[in-house]
């Protein structure tokens, strides 16, 4: 099965996709693919995007992003679709 990740940054700096924080959030949830989000706009285009890659699962992360100590993920992952 096929497992997409949405990371929801919601306090913080940036984070891109292609950054270290991002793969291991891939790793710590078994994604295959993930996306980053800063509103829920975002968060419905990341979900409508790995809809249509063939993501079976899609979880929802919230995330703090801090220039010194990284990323730390909020709370559990909530499922959106799987």
């Amino acid at each position: 099965m096929k497992r997409g990740l949405i990371v929801y940054v919601t306090q913080g700096g940036e984070l891109h996709e292609d950054s270290w924080g991002s793969y291991a959030c891939m790793d710590r949830f078994g994604a295959h693919a993930i996306g980053v989000a800063r509103s829920e706009f975002e968060i419905a285009e990341n979900w409508w995007r790995m809809l249509t890659q063939g993501m079976q699962e899609i979880l929802c992360v919230r995330a703090q992003v801090d220039g010194e100590r990284g990323m730390s993920i909020i709370g559990a992952p909530l499922r959106l679709c799987g």
